[in-house]
């Protein structure tokens, strides 16, 4: 709990985030009238109420103040629910709260600061860990329905049923604790469990007639259409290099175990192991920090498990060689940190935020109530601060969008022939769009080939005062 306050006052002053300010969008234009799938999410549904019902049992304001409530309260969920199944599971208050440290002190170094579905996931796999750990059928079942409600937040909660697979073809053909009859039973009722809250979900959709929405956002685009990246890989090993040494040493330390069924033949430990590895799958596709950490609290497990089992043999020994990681790792922060001051300010200040007074006003100030504006430069942080929505069914030019416009080129020249769009922001950035992947593709020269051509024949470029962009104002008609 002493972590509480000081990742707090690093939350509150991190902002809200790139990818926060997509999901704040979404979640807010819930309560403003529109319905799930008006725009493209980038995650699965369940985030996006979860944030809207969340801020409004918060006073849905959707300030700074509110939003890092929010994003305490996941971070003491995460070490309650930590410290609760692995002293349940383990019967040790030191291996505990070892992992408790360990997943909380990860979420300063995996983005978990921001907004992200990261945090509920991984509260709700670490109760699954418990109800599969107990290796009962019927709890099975319970794990698998968790999981699935995690999917429900994003996709990656897939990866956790794999790595349940994996440790019941193991549990069978390896260390012989069942037979397979008795794995098929666990695997059957686990996959049910997990399609309860999809199925759920779908009837839900269907209700709505936005089952289709639905499906090619939640399952169809995240598997096969998302495009894999190396973009933030070095940001990633800098970040986690002290974990993935923790976890490395860990492992091996295992290995070396004269009694192999120690931990081999452990089902917490083996089981945290395979979600662990089976979650770092999505690592694939982009190396975002935060797709690290649904493994950290199941790594976690396993450190915790083994520092315990090697301090009541070596004691001051192995501490030594914790303390020279630690050292090292701390080193290697310690210099990131150097060329990255505002880390370090995150700690030691309270940010005002005034400049975002000045992004809502810039947009503002140039409408009226009814009028619309197309925000592609910067949109979800000027959309969010503005509270305003654009006439087209995305808020940002990510890879979604760029997949949706594939089949919809003409969507920029359509929103820009609407009268009642009245301002611009386009054109002023090397990036262009937010996709820098998808630049160049051929749907997406076109479409924005359409757009210039809209903005050059009805809009007139000004410069605007207090923030010196340009902007594109609908030409008076006359």
């Amino acid at each position: 709990m002493l972590l509480t306050p000081i990742f707090g006052l690093f939350s509150y002053n991190s902002g809200f985030g790139y990818d926060a300010l997509e999901y704040l969008v979404i979640g807010r234009s819930l309560n403003d009238g529109y319905q799930m799938y008006d725009f493209i999410p980038s995650k699965s549904w369940l985030w996006y109420v979860f944030l809207q019902k969340g801020i409004n049992i918060l006073g849905g304001d959707f300030t700074h103040f509110q939003i890092t409530i929010l994003i305490v309260i996941e971070f003491i969920g995460i070490g309650i629910s930590s410290y609760i199944v692995v002293n349940k599971l383990t019967k040790s208050t030191q291996t505990a709260f070892i992992t408790t440290l360990l997943s909380l002190l990860s979420c300063f170094f995996m983005e978990i600061n921001f907004l992200e579905p990261e945090a509920p996931i991984a509260i709700l796999a670490i109760w699954s860990l418990y109800f599969l750990s107990k290796n009962k059928n019927i709890d099975w079942f319970i794990g698998g329905v968790l999981l699935g409600i995690a999917m429900t937040f994003k996709s990656i909660a897939m990866f956790y049923i794999a790595g349940a697979g994996i440790y019941l073809f193991y549990e069978c053909f390896f260390i012989q604790k069942g037979n397979f009859w008795q794995i098929t039973q666990k695997g059957t009722l686990i996959l049910v469990g997990f399609a309860v809250p999809l199925l759920l979900s779908i009837i839900y959709f269907y209700q709505l007639n936005r089952l289709e929405q639905h499906i090619y956002w939640s399952y169809i685009y995240p598997f096969g259409s998302y495009p894999a990246h190396t973009l933030f890989l070095k940001k990633l090993i800098i970040k986690t290099f002290w974990f993935i040494s923790l976890t490395i040493l860990s492992v091996l330390l295992a290995l070396n175990v004269k009694d192999k069924s120690k931990f081999w033949s452990n089902t917490p430990f083996m089981l945290s192991l395979f979600f662990g590895m089976l979650s770092l799958t999505s690592l694939m596709k982009s190396q975002a920090s935060h797709y690290f950490y649904p493994a950290a609290p199941f790594f976690s497990v396993a450190i915790a498990m083994v520092y315990t089992y090697y301090s009541k043999i070596y004691g001051q020994k192995l501490n030594r060689v914790y303390i020279a990681l630690g050292i090292l790792s701390i080193l290697v922060l310690l210099i990131t940190f150097m060329t990255r001051r505002e880390v370090i300010q995150r700690l030691i200040q309270v940010d005002d935020f005034a400049i975002e007074k000045t992004y809502a006003s810039t947009v503002n100030r140039n409408l009226k109530t009814e009028d619309k504006a197309l925000l592609i430069d910067f949109g979800t942080l000027f959309y969010f601060h503005s509270h305003r929505y654009p006439n087209v069914p995305f808020i940002n030019t990510e890879m979604q969008t760029s997949d949706y416009i594939k089949k919809h080129i003409d969507v920029y020249e359509k929103s820009l022939q609407d009268t009642s769009m009245k301002l611009v922001l386009f054109g002023f950035r090397k990036t262009v769009i937010d996709d820098s992947t998808k630049i160049n593709t051929p749907e997406n020269k076109i479409a924005l080939d359409k757009l210039r051509n809209e903005l050059n024949k009805n809009f007139s470029l000004e410069t605007d005062s207090v923030l010196n962009i340009k902007l594109w104002h609908r030409k008076t008609s006359k």
